[in-house]
């Protein structure tokens, strides 16, 4: 008897052996699985008990591998990606303009207007700019700030801020080193802070950032012995304290760092903002710089390794903040971009990769700020040619990828994350008041009609609307289309008798994640008091993610649940079911009717 239809049969009209054909690859595989299959019917009923443990195993170890790819697939996805929505929000000091590296030192007054210009119709809202101490206070006491005040009175003219970067320290300040060089700190470190201070009070409407030195963790430009978080902290303290005498509202910015040191004993650029946290120093400066080359790969590369160059790479930075407790520090890429050196990136490819990342870290970084390019412009055998926007001022696709009117909107308007309320992204009508409260301008209005309109690209929108017994009800639309509000006449009320709060009201969630306008208009009289707007974006491929660990928890639990099962059933606890005798059932009379004769 044949056991399965594959089987040969026996006897029978055998074929010619000298005629035999090869057996097609389709019917030798589907006979192999055939086999194996009845070898495992076979084996399971030969060998219950190793054939229960096996499939117990095998359920478990299915289980525990569905769960561990979906937490590798998950940590793949969404290491570093945030909603926005959590607290502490990291409130950026700026909103995202398109930024670059650019020197003007050394340019006519006709070539600083022309640079200036370029980057104000290219939609350029920032500009990060070295500014050499030695240069202007060659003399302790006696400054030359004649070059500066027509760089920075340029760009102001153009509506372009500055990130001033101080570098070089004057003969004067040195403490007598062997070999001396302008890139070594001051001796004291008092002659930085008085400096600082001249500084910010001459430039206050146009200087509103200060980055202290650069790449302090290379022995190159920290007088032959690279700096420690410990050792910088004087000088970081010195330039602080400085600056905001000079200009209360000045923010100071970490110092860019090289990637690996250029000795033995230095620190990279991860371990020395360690050290920076391990030094105390947290309460002296108010945004992280980093450098974040692209390297080779695409920002679409979310593998993050501390040995890898790449653009991913920035999360290591916000992970080891959030490990320090410092999750409300903004982050800025000081130097961004990629090398376009033909080989490994093509111009075209710098262009792509710089543009997505860009879409990406204003998705899912609220934590990063300003991401300013890695040079503008450069001159005729400069290293950093390769890097540039447009070297030689000659235009490449990058140069013309920013010029991109939807690029320029979307960079304008507020992306994931808080959003204060004297940003470029909201826009206001009728009489308006600020209110510094909690380190952050709140506006308010007692105007009914005034308006707010606001412009976001994410999924969701959170408020910071006064509540209390002063608010009136408000008229809410969002992408012109009003919002019932749940008053009788489809208003908003937050009017509450006792009590005033600042606390976030969630307005919308589950959009389409795009760009959507939302405006709020005092309807009735009373106030309305705005103390920021939150967006939100719901990171996506979330429930592929669920339903892969869910359904890796019920076939381990199945697996565990038949392991418990094998264990009692060889303890003699249970009783396989084909070995329970079934009582034997009564027989029932016979019920036919007797036949009729």
């Amino acid at each position: 008897m044949r056991e399965y239809p594959l089987d040969p049969i026996d006897g029978g009209n055998r074929p010619d052996p000298g005629r035999q054909r090869s057996t097609p690859f389709a019917a030798q595989l589907a006979y192999s699985v055939a086999g194996v299959i009845v070898w495992l019917q076979q084996t399971r009923r030969n060998r219950r008990d190793l054939a229960h443990f096996l499939e117990s195993l095998v359920l478990i170890l299915l289980g525990v591998a569905m769960l561990i790819s979906a937490a590798v697939t998950d940590m793949y996805l969404h290491r570093g990606v945030e909603s926005g929505a959590d607290q502490p929000y990291v409130v950026q000091p700026s909103g995202r303009e398109l930024s670059t590296n650019v020197d003007m030192r050394g340019l006519t007054p006709e070539q600083m207007e022309s640079v200036a210009g370029t980057l104000q119709s290219s939609g350029y809202g920032f500009v990060r700019q070295e500014v050499s101490w030695a240069q202007i206070e060659a003399t302790q006491g006696q400054y030359d700030w004649t070059e500066y005040d027509q760089i920075f009175q340029t760009l102001s003219d153009h509506g372009i801020g500055v990130i001033a970067v101080i570098v070089d320290s004057p003969a004067w300040s040195w403490a007598g080193d062997i070999i001396p060089s302008e890139a070594q700190p001051p001796a004291d470190p008092s002659t930085l802070e008085a400096f600082s201070r001249d500084l910010t009070s001459r430039y206050k409407t146009s200087v509103r950032f200060i980055q202290v030195w650069h790449q302090p963790n290379l022995a190159s430009r920290w007088g032959g012995v690279p700096s420690t978080g410990e050792s910088f902290r004087p000088y970081l303290s010195a330039a602080f304290y400085g600056a905001r005498s000079g200009n209360p509202e000045v923010q100071i910015i970490l110092p860019e760092l090289a990637v690996t040191s250029d000795v033995d004993e230095g620190m990279g650029d991860l371990a020395w903002l360690q050290s920076v946290y391990n030094a105390g120093s947290r309460d002296i400066f108010d945004i992280v710089a980093i450098q974040l080359d692209g390297g080779q790969s695409s920002p679409d590369d979310r593998s993050v390794s501390a040995d890898k160059q790449n653009f991913s790479r920035a999360i290591l930075f916000r992970e080891l903040m959030l490990k320090n407790n410092d999750g409300e520090t903004p982050v800025w890429a000081t130097s961004f971009g990629w090398s376009a050196d033909g080989v490994h990136v093509t111009r075209e490819q710098q262009a792509e990769y710089v543009v997505r990342a860009l879409s990406r870290s204003w998705s899912e970084w609220p934590w990063m700020g300003l991401m300013v390019q890695w040079k503008f412009t450069t001159l005729p055998g400069d290293p950093e040619a390769s890097y540039a926007t447009a070297p030689e001022g000659q235009a490449t696709p990058l140069f013309r990828r920013l010029n991109d009117p939807e690029l320029i909107r979307r960079s304008d308007i507020a992306n994931t994350g808080f959003t204060p309320m004297d940003a470029d992204s909201v826009q206001y009508e009728g009489t308006w008041a600020d209110q510094h409260l909690e380190g952050r301008t709140f506006r308010t209005t007692n105007q009914t009609g005034a308006t707010v309109t606001f412009e976001f690209h994410g999924t969701g929108l959170i408020s910071y609307i006064r509540t209390g017994p002063q608010s009136g009800d408000l008229k809410i639309t969002l992408d012109g289309e009003a919002i019932d509000g749940g008053a009788e006449d489809g208003n908003w009320s937050y009017y509450y008798q006792y009590q005033t709060n600042d606390y976030p009201q969630r307005l919308f969630s589950n959009l389409e994640e795009g760009n959507h306008v939302v405006t709020i208009t005092l309807a009735t009289p009373g106030q309305l008091t705005l103390g920021g707007m939150v967006v939100e974006r719901q990171p996506p491929f979330i429930w592929p993610i669920i339903m892969i660990t869910a359904s890796g928890v019920l076939v381990l639990l199945v697996g565990i649940r038949s392991f418990i099962y094998f264990v009692a059933i060889r303890a003699g606890h249970l009783t396989r079911w084909e070995n329970v005798t079934s009582p034997e059932l009564p027989r029932m009379p016979d019920w036919m009717p007797e036949r009729q004769r």
